[in-house]
């Protein structure tokens, strides 16, 4: 009889545990399913085809980038590779598991460390939906920041076992997941100061010494072997100073993050379009992301001031894992938001649960309810929008590599092939090395850096070099090979 009724209690509890993780998962489902649809974008191409043509030791290190280091990460892809070679659907459908697991982990260990049950459910449901997200999620190769963020949790996991009475089995576990996390992505080597920083603030000594000192060693221990291994097996390891240094960009970056965070500027590359038709709601959406940029740093003291130690240490997870990416001169992209986001989300679930939970006014309670779920919906819709974009440009890049192949041109002739009029954001060149065979450059008449270009006078100029290529002109929905067209009219002026 005595343990019958802790029994009882318990059942409940573990109820409610698994129905909120189906609802976790099952959000993560239905928002991102259509990208099932989807093909390989972009970068995508590039590494199949490293992974297609065999996996080489460089590769093994750095991938398609020699300024990276992911041994571990390219491992898993080349695992990923084996299973399912070039089936885009396939590589999806892993990414969306991964996501609802991740969005599934951070709601258990939101629970783990003593949150209330409808902080750590809105934190992980704000997580799961949140818009930022849609690199990782529907690009495949974003596949990295999923791995990132179950190493990060699963880290946090055992840490807090440890911190909090555990023996040295938990020591070593925590060890054995933060270290090879490392080795999954750049962006992980502010991780030792964020482990530092969550054992200090669950410490339950009043000299918490004798516990902190083991897992800032180990943090040190790891970045040691992390940089040892990088400078002795890059073979060129001063490569990274060309893509992070610092300067003033540094804050700049740092506040197009913050700006970022909240709602996504207008000029964002899937809105630009329609945002710049809205008028006054442009302006006004762009007075949010600004207004956000300003105040999300005083408004981040103002909570850690008032919040207890569980959110104190996600409003400093936020900007820690923002480290490694503001010394990145470089535009902002969504893929670097979603280790950060791991903070932003839990505080976001806790001022949601304070806000409309804690609220006496019933009227009160159910217009910020409302806005609440608006919130999410808008988040929802604005992946959809990018996910049948992502779906345009591939299907757009499907059919102008068909029309390039049905010209009979054999492209393992020329090292240059020369686009014109490509609609948009449209990138063929990675594309070409996957399904061309072809292995030389591409100028573009839409180059994201440079352009837009205009290829004829680039075409002319060849051409008197006596430089072979290839030109391929977009007219009519179609790519047409038009070399000819480009250079006879102008020719005929020398």
């Amino acid at each position: 009889m005595t343990i019958s009724q802790p029994a009882n209690n318990f059942k409940p509890k573990i109820s409610i545990l698994r129905s909120n993780e189906f609802i976790i998962g099952f959000l993560a489902l239905v928002v991102y399913v259509s990208c099932l649809l989807n093909d390989f974008h972009t970068d995508d191409w590039i590494v199949l085809n490293i992974l297609r043509d065999g996996f080489s030791f460089p590769d093994f290190l750095s991938m398609e980038n020699p300024g990276r280091f992911r041994p571990l990460t390219n491992i898993l892809l080349y695992i990923r590779y084996l299973a399912f070679v070039d089936k885009a659907s396939l590589y999806y459908l892993l990414n969306i598991v991964l996501h609802a697991a991740v969005s599934i982990s951070l709601y258990r260990l939101l629970k783990k460390i003593e949150l209330p049950e409808k902080t750590a459910l809105l934190s992980a449901i704000f997580f799961t939906v949140y818009f930022q997200h849609y690199e990782g999620v529907i690009w495949p190769y974003g596949i990295i920041r999923l791995f990132a963020a179950l190493f990060y949790i699963y880290g946090l996991w055992h840490l807090y076992d440890y911190i909090t009475g555990g023996t040295r089995k938990s020591l070593v576990y925590f060890a054995i997941i933060s270290i090879p996390g490392l080795f999954i992505v750049e962006d992980f080597i502010a991780s030792p100061i964020a482990f530092s920083v969550f054992a200090i603030l669950f410490s339950r000594r009043k000299n918490p010494r004798g516990k902190v000192a083991p897992v800032i060693l180990s943090g040190i221990f790891g970045l040691l072997i992390y940089f040892a291994s990088r400078t002795l097996l890059i073979e060129r390891p001063g490569i990274v100073e060309e893509y992070y240094y610092p300067g003033f960009h540094i804050f700049r970056v740092l506040f197009d993050y913050l700006g970022w965070f909240v709602i996504p500027s207008p000029k964002h590359p899937y809105f630009a379009q329609m945002s710049s038709s809205l008028g006054f709601l442009y302006y006004l959406w762009k007075g949010i992301s600004i207004g956000a940029m300003v105040l999300f740093v005083p408004l981040s003291v103002w909570i850690y001031i008032k919040s207890p130690k569980q959110i104190r240490f996600f409003i400093l997870l936020t900007f820690i894992t923002l480290l490694p990416i503001i010394p990145l001169n470089y535009k902002v992209t969504s893929r670097n938001i979603y280790l950060p986001s791991l903070g932003f989300t839990v505080v976001g679930g806790y001022l949601f649960y304070r806000f409309i939970w804690d609220q006496k006014r019933q009227f009160i309670k159910r217009l910020l309810s409302a806005l609440l779920m608006l919130y999410f919906a808008v988040n929802i819709i604005a992946i959809d929008i990018t996910t049948r974009e992502y779906r345009t440009t591939q299907n757009l890049v499907r059919g102008i590599i068909d029309d390039m192949k049905d010209s009979g041109l054999d492209f393992e002739k020329v090292n240059l092939v020369l686009l014109d009029h490509l609609p948009g954001r449209t990138i063929v060149g990675p594309a070409m090395i996957y399904r061309l065979n072809y292995r030389g450059a591409v100028i573009a008449s839409n180059d994201p850096i440079r352009g837009p270009l205009d290829i004829k006078p680039k075409a002319d100029s060849l051409y008197n070099q006596g430089v072979p290529f290839y030109l391929f002109d977009y007219r009519d929905g179609r790519m047409v090979e038009a070399k000819k067209e480009y250079i006879e009219p102008l020719s005929k002026e020398y």
